[in-house]
């Protein structure tokens, strides 16, 4: 974007103008006030005519700041939307399909804890950077009261707002498309968490489900997919009867026995789970595409229609062409030297025994016959 010198100067005195204002309401209590200017200056930051990495600084500070204001006023949703900001502030400007850094992407991990804290998400195993703020590291391990309290605290600060799992999903769409598929999972759980803390059952906590079925097949994870499948999404008595429960059950049966076709079934735009896959998020849609039956999904980007081309070429190349099939001959067979009369009746007469021996054995002989009969006669009461 381009703007005269004019209007530089004085977006960048706007931006001044409302750091000052902002610091200025946080000193005087003024949360709400002060969040505002610090957004308002993040914005103001963003289309400035610096660069990108002074940008990116610019905006994680002061979403950061908002966050800070907001938590001191107790707007736990509105905070950890601003977090969020903040977090996607150091990956301004990025290519889309490019992977993020390890600081970037611990703070988006952190962000997505300040909606549901990591006792409460059944996927915080699948975190890859940092570790809990709920999480005591002097603790004894098998100290089931510290369990306890960090649960009980966990669910105090978690965030049920309005489309609070909205943000969440979304950020676990970007993450997809990023290719980080165990921190997308990690942000799926979340909104599943918050979800079902809501106590309501939705179509929304049907699509996580499959969402998270999904996510865990494309890492090439069948067996927890199974799991998850079966001791927690059919626990819900309403997702037994939704369409994301039958599409999440063909495509983990199809993996499971490794059946491509099936599997294709599954997931075809015209087929029985049309309706299911037009519901999911894109980036998700996209990602059942490049499920595969064995391994996990594919770092590059795949169709099936290429995937299901590629095992037959080699077999294509394999088979010659009908001219040269034509052409080719067996190797000629080398003659066998020619025997006399008395050998080649030595040879027959050997083979004979030979034949015999078998047959003796096998009980099919002339001997077994005799000592047959022989039985038989015995058994003839003469008197």
């Amino acid at each position: 974007m381009f703007f005269t010198p004019h209007i530089v100067f004085f977006l960048f005195l706007n931006s001044l103008h409302r750091i000052a204002s902002g610091d200025l309401q946080m000193g005087q209590d003024a949360y709400a006030t002060a969040a505002a200017e610090y957004t308002r200056a993040a914005e103001l930051a963003e289309i400035s005519d610096e660069t990108l990495a002074r940008k990116r600084q610019e905006c994680h500070k002061l979403h950061s700041d908002a966050a800070t204001a907001w938590a001191n006023m107790g707007e736990k949703g509105r905070a950890a939307e601003s977090t969020v900001k903040a977090a996607f502030g150091l990956i301004m400007g990025q290519d889309l399909t490019a992977a993020i850094d390890k600081k970037a992407l611990a703070r988006i991990e952190e962000s997505i804890e300040t909606f549901v804290p990591d006792p409460l998400n059944r996927k915080r195993n699948y975190r890859r950077h940092g570790t809990s703020a709920y999480e005591d590291p002097n603790a004894d391990p098998n100290d089931q009261s510290a369990r306890r309290n960090a649960l009980e605290l966990a669910k105090q600060n978690i965030v049920t707002d309005s489309y609070a799992h909205e943000t969440l999903f979304q950020i676990g769409a970007e993450l997809i498309r990023r290719r980080h598929y165990e921190s997308a999972l990690y942000a799926f759980g979340a909104g599943t968490a918050s979800l079902e803390a809501e106590g309501f059952a939705t179509i929304s906590l049907s699509r996580a489900y499959v969402s998270e079925t999904i996510l865990t097949l494309a890492m090439g994870d069948t067996v927890a997919a199974k799991q998850d499948f079966h001791r927690v999404h059919l626990q819900r008595t309403s997702y037994l009867s939704s369409r994301e429960c039958a599409l999440g059950e063909d495509l983990i049966r199809a993996c499971d026995a490794m059946d491509l076709d099936a599997l294709d079934e599954a997931r075809s735009k015209t087929g029985p789970h049309r309706s299911a896959l037009a519901n999911l998020e894109p980036a998700v849609r996209g990602l059942v595409m490049e499920i595969r039956v064995s391994g996990r999904a594919k770092k590059g980007k795949t169709s099936t229609d290429a995937m299901a081309k590629k095992p037959a070429k080699p077999a294509a190349a394999a088979v010659p062409p009908p001219a040269a099939t034509a052409v080719m001959k067996p190797p000629p067979s080398t003659p066998k030297a020619e025997l006399s009369g008395e050998e080649l009746q030595q040879d027959t007469q050997a083979s004979f025994e030979e034949m015999e021996d078998i047959m003796n054995q096998m009980g099919l002989g002339d001997d077994a016959e005799e000592e047959e009969e022989d039985d038989e006669d015995d058994d003839i009461d003469l008197t």
